[in-house]
């Protein structure tokens, strides 16, 4: 009467579900680099490998909070507080960075700013997909080891 139940998928840590969107972001900086590069000239295409890099950097580091967030007490509020810090911090960071960018005579502003935004809406949503893919797999009821299709 009691079958096996198979076991619940393992999920993967968010580093690992984090890495299929740092390759895609990667695979669009190159596509945005070569695009700027042929219709700008090479302005054009440093403006576009920084934007790939800021974008790439902003979102890898978003992993640090998490990091430190599990060596702090359970309750809920210091582990929210290093998140909301280190997540300003970041935000800040950034702004600072394009800032300085935007003054700089050599960097094509308009390379800069698309690649920054297809870079950033591509990793968003490969990130999301997969996220959207692995809480779906996590969500199915347990078969019984005999019933599997």
């Amino acid at each position: 009467m009691t079958e096996p139940v198979s076991a619940p998928p393992r999920r993967r840590s968010p580093a690992a579900a984090a890495r299929p969107a740092l390759l895609l972001t990667t695979a669009a900086g190159v596509v945005c680099a070569v695009t700027a590069a042929l219709a700008g000239g090479s302005a054009a295409l440093w403006s576009a490998v920084v934007a790939a890099v800021l974008v790439i950097a902003f979102f890898a580091s978003g992993a640090l909070p998490v990091v430190l967030a599990r060596y702090l007490p359970a309750n809920g509020m210091a582990g929210a507080g290093v998140l909301i810090v280190t997540y300003s911090l970041r935000l800040a960071l950034i702004f600072i960075g394009l800032g300085v960018l935007t003054s700089v005579d050599g960097l094509d502003e308009r390379a800069l700013g698309l690649s920054l935004m297809v870079c950033a809406l591509v990793y968003t949503l490969t990130y999301a997909v997969t996220m959207f893919r692995e809480n779906s797999r996590g969500a199915r009821p347990a078969v019984p080891a005999g019933d599997q299709k």
